[in-house]
């Protein structure tokens, strides 16, 4: 139950965080909005990961891979969702920018020659419709 908890109050921050982010990016460009919340996290997690006994590391063989999804994801990523979300309706905007499990289902299964279940499947249909409802005008 403990790995569900975690994951139910990450999407009770995520669902929260675009609205905070909504209003601050009235008086700022996306790119110093993905600057500063960037600095932000850094700066959080400077402090939290030494506090908590969660800042090891086994050796530098992985840490190229981060970089990268931090790039992609935390870089590029982020700043394209704010593109969208600073011109486009939050209520809009989220949905779609979550439609990301279905490309992380599809690229899990080329590259990490991943297996999807039934329930799997099924999920990402409805996330294909879910995304065609939400982008109807």
């Amino acid at each position: 139950m403990k790995a569900e908890t975690y994951a139910l109050l990450a999407a009770l921050l995520w669902g929260l965080a675009p609205v905070i982010e909504k209003v601050g990016l009235r008086g700022m460009d996306p790119m110093t909005a993905t600057l500063i919340r960037s600095l932000a996290a850094v700066a959080f997690l400077a402090v939290v990961c030494p506090a908590v006994g969660r800042s090891q590391m086994n050796g530098m063989k992985y840490v190229g891979y981060m970089i990268v999804g931090g790039i992609l994801a935390g870089g590029l990523g982020l700043y394209l969702y704010y593109m969208a979300l600073s011109s486009g309706q939050a209520s809009r905007i989220v949905p779609l920018s979550s439609t990301y499990p279905l490309f992380a289902t599809l690229f899990s299964m080329l590259v990490l020659r991943e297996r999807p279940s039934v329930e799997t499947v099924i999920g990402c249909v409805l996330i294909v419709v879910g995304a065609v409802l939400v982008s109807r005008e």
